[in-house]
């Protein structure tokens, strides 16, 4: 878990705020992602490899995870869908990624995603997103 960079920001008595758990290598995309859902009302939790932040999940069951496809050690779709085994059927997996050939977008429904967003994600569509799929 030390790889993760979590961002905790002081909530108001008895306010929850959903953890996302953010698996992006790139720390230029990682960065403003976190703190787009940090301002939104999320608590954002960043790795940028596969293998920590499936270890994580397994301990700490995020609300939601964001996963891209190509990371260093492990395929998002791969990790998306031992995600899903771990989390089960309800929990949101959305997968971004700049690579929108039909390889991957064929994958998704196999490897458990709930939704695809294309790279670069506007802002405001993820977050809307994320609030409609976390109950």
């Amino acid at each position: 878990m030390s790889q993760a960079q979590e961002n905790h920001q002081p909530s108001p008595a008895g306010e929850h705020r959903p953890r996302v758990l953010i698996v992006e290598d790139n720390p230029t995309v990682a960065r403003p992602l976190s703190k787009l859902l940090q301002h939104a009302g999320f608590q954002p939790v960043v790795f940028h490899r596969g293998h920590p932040a499936l270890d994580y999940a397994r301990q700490c069951i995020p609300d939601a995870v964001l996963v891209d496809v190509h990371l260093p050690d492990f395929n998002g779709l791969l990790l998306s869908r031992h995600l899903r085994q771990h989390l089960g059927p309800d929990r949101p997996i959305v997968v971004l990624s700049g690579d929108t050939s039909m390889e991957v977008v064929n994958s998704l429904a196999a490897a458990g995603a709930t939704y695809f967003f294309s790279k670069p994600v506007r802002g405001e569509d993820l977050v809307r997103q994320l609030k409609a799929l976390i109950p």
